[in-house]
């Protein structure tokens, strides 16, 4: 089985799950038990890594921009962490600290649904660990693994025929 038919099966595992766990909600009017939307988040991780490590199958335009975007996005934070007034012990700004400021709202709907499908454990020193970093270093790494892995195909040039 090639990575790109795993791509596809995957994929499709992802897209089923997630119209059946939106359709059993609809349904019902409560959420259902959350095996079918962690089995949809799974089946999509796993298409991803598919797609990702395939140089076949890598959607290489969408890993550019999103590169692009998340240039953008730290030049924006290293922006307002230079910018700002400092006072004694401040360095730059995390993400976390970002995402409180902006969207209170979001972060808590965040936690409620990260403990909710997972477990605690999840947000509370895994994700709060990984966001309570800069956020100027998060999107420059999240820029730079984005442009890796959109980078152009190496032409291979074989001639056989050549005495």
């Amino acid at each position: 089985m090639t990575s790109s038919t795993l791509l596809k099966v995957f994929s499709a595992l992802a897209a089923f799950s997630a119209a059946a766990y939106a359709w059993l909600w609809y349904s019902d009017g409560e959420p259902p038990t959350p095996w079918l939307i962690r089995f949809a988040a799974a089946s999509f991780l796993i298409a991803l890594v598919a797609g990702v490590a395939n140089a076949d199958t890598r959607p290489r335009l969408m890993l550019r921009f999103l590169a692009a975007l998340f240039a953008l996005f730290t030049l924006i934070s290293f922006a307002a962490d230079v910018s700002r007034p400092r006072s004694d012990g401040e360095g730059a700004i995390s993400l976390l600290h970002h995402l409180e400021k902006l969207t209170p709202a979001l972060v808590s709907a965040l936690e409620r649904t990260v403990t909710r499908i997972s477990d605690s454990f999840v947000w509370d020193p895994v994700l709060t660990t990984i966001l309570s970093l800069p956020a100027t270093m998060i999107f420059l790494l999240l820029a730079v693994a984005c442009g890796y892995l959109g980078r152009p195909r190496r032409r291979v040039r074989i001639f056989a025929n050549d005495y």
